[in-house]
C-alpha cells in the first residue's frame, strides 16, 4: 500500500492581506499625524498666551503696589516675591519652570527674534508691551499679525 504524505493545512496571512493592512495603517497615519502636529503647535500657542496674561497680571499688581511699572523683570520678580505673587511658570517649548526674573519664561524684549517659548516685556515710559516668541524664535503671530498685549 502506498502512503501519501499527510497534507498539512497551514494557517496564516497571505502577502495580499498583509499588504492591505499595511496600506490601511499608512493611510490612517497620513491622516492623523498632521492633525497631531497642528494640535501640538496650538497647545504651545495657548500656553504662551497664558504666560502673556500671567505677566500682565504681575505688571498690573506691581503698578497697584508701587504706582509705576517696573523698569525690568528683575525688579518685578523681587517685588513679586516679597509680596507673594511670584510663582514658577513653565516655558511651553522647553518645559523648564522658573520665576519671572530667572529668564526661563520671560525676558526683556530683544527684537523680532528671541528665545523660543519666551514672553518678552518692553517698558516704554508709563506703557508696556508684552510680546512672545514661537517655537522657531520668531514673534508669535495670530491671524497674520504680531500678537501683543499692552496697557495703552
Amino acid at each position: 500500500m502506498l502512503k501519501f504524505p499527510k497534507i498539512i493545512k497551514q494557517h496564516g496571512f497571505t502577502i495580499f492581506e498583509i499588504l492591505t493592512v499595511a496600506v490601511i495603517i499608512s493611510v490612517l497615519v497620513a491622516i492623523v499625524l498632521p492633525n497631531f502636529i497642528r494640535n501640538k503647535e496650538k497647545a504651545y500657542e495657548a500656553s504662551l498666551e497664558s504666560n502673556f496674561r500671567t505677566l500682565r497680571v504681575m505688571l498690573e499688581t506691581y503698578k497697584v503696589d508701587y504706582s509705576v511699572y517696573p523698569e525690568d523683570l528683575r525688579t518685578l520678580g523681587r517685588a513679586a516675591t516679597l509680596k507673594g505673587y511670584n510663582k514658577a511658570i513653565p516655558n511651553p517649548i522647553t518645559t523648564k519652570q522658573g520665576l519671572v526674573e530667572n529668564g526661563v519664561w520671560a525676558v526683556m524684549y530683544t527684537g523680532t527674534t528671541g528665545p523660543p517659548g519666551m514672553v518678552a516685556y518692553q517698558p516704554v515710559a508709563d506703557k508696556y508691551y508684552i510680546l512672545g516668541y514661537n517655537s522657531e524664535g520668531k514673534l508669535h503671530q495670530k491671524r497674520g499679525q504680531v500678537y501683543q498685549m499692552s496697557n495703552g
